[in-house]
Parts: structure tokens; C-alpha cells; sequence
């Protein structure tokens, strides 16, 4: 079972309502949601597939989780986690996926460095890299932060946390109703 990670890092659209609904619902030029009916274990297959990381990354689903969610943005997320996992973590990189009636829960983790006390408050500022040297390196340090803005667009959050053993843990969850769905 997917739990919450330690020593989380956690950004949700709930500190900022009017600012999340706006991004949901397309006023004022932000962005929309296209929702499809989504097998979200395919989906993660189909991200990992078209990257060639299926031979890396061991995808665990307990059971079928299906879920409107905008397919785009759904694998914008996902490989921004698992390349990141991939880059800057260890193997074993495993994506477990869950459902319960209130959310959907993706859990990307590695047995890497983890990420460090420095790096968890900041790990979804835009153009923030965890390492110094990396400056120069591939990436513009923006891949996390969109993911995450991704995640709101949805009415969910993502969590950051290093691991009680080795490495780092990124924590998607999505409500199972799709964010137009929901009633006041």
C-alpha cells in the first residue's frame, strides 16, 4: 500500500481555491482540461514505453484504477517523476499505483541519495536544481514545477520526501472525480 511518505514536501491548489477553479475551468486565459475516460495503468505503461524506460521501471497496480484525467498532462506528470527518479536517483524505480472512492495515489520512488534537507522545501520552485553543479546541466530546473501545476489542474497535489531507507519518494494524488465533477 501506497502511504504518505516522511518529511513531506506538499503543494495543493486547496491554499489558493479561486486561483485552482480559475486554472480548471479556462477563465482568464488559463489552462483546460481535456478529461477522457483513462485506463491510468495503460497510461503509465504507454509513458514509460514511449520513453524506453520500461526495462527500468517496475510498475506495480494492486488492482484497475480508471480515471478522468487530461492524458496529456497525466504523462507530462508521470515523466517528469520517473525521469527524474531515473536521472538523479538509484534503482530500483518502482511506480505504484492505488485508488480508494477519494483519490488516486501514484508513488514514484528510488533507492538513490534521496534528495536532502536543502532540497525538499524547494523541489517544485521553478528553475531550482537540487545539485549546484548541475547549473550547466540538461533540464531547466521548471520540470517539477509543472508537474505539480499539472497535478492543480486536476485538484490534486504532489509530495516530495526522501525515504526512511534509501532515496526519494514523489507522491501524485488525484481526486477520483474529475474536477468539473465536484459540487459545492
Amino acid at each position: 500500500m501506497v502511504g504518505c511518505p516522511s518529511k513531506p514536501n506538499s503543494r495543493s491548489a486547496a491554499g489558493n481555491p479561486t486561483s485552482a477553479t480559475r486554472s480548471r475551468t479556462g477563465t482568464s486565459g488559463a489552462a483546460r482540461l481535456h478529461l477522457t475516460a483513462t485506463d491510468l495503468a495503460e497510461a503509465v505503461r504507454t509513458t514509460l514505453a514511449l520513453r524506453g524506460w520500461s526495462t527500468e521501471v517496475t510498475l506495480q497496480v494492486p488492482a484497475p484504477v480508471h480515471a478522468a484525467v487530461d492524458r496529456r498532462r497525466f504523462d507530462v506528470i508521470i515523466a517528469n517523476l520517473v525521469g527524474n527518479a531515473l536521472r538523479h536517483g538509484a534503482p530500483p524505480v518502482t511506480v505504484t499505483l492505488t485508488a480508494d472512492p477519494r483519490q488516486i495515489t501514484v508513488e514514484v520512488t528510488d533507492e538513490g541519495p534521496g534528495l536532502g534537507p536543502d532540497a525538499l522545501p524547494r523541489v517544485f520552485d521553478r528553475f531550482y536544481k537540487a545539485d549546484s553543479a548541475r547549473t550547466r546541466s540538461d533540464g531547466s530546473g521548471l520540470g517539477t514545477a509543472i508537474a505539480l501545476e499539472n497535478a492543480r489542474l486536476h485538484g490534486g497535489t504532489i509530495e516530495a520526501a526522501d525515504r526512511d531507507g534509501p532515496g526519494a519518494a514523489f507522491v501524485l494524488r488525484l481526486p477520483t472525480r474529475a474536477p468539473e465533477e465536484d459540487t459545492p
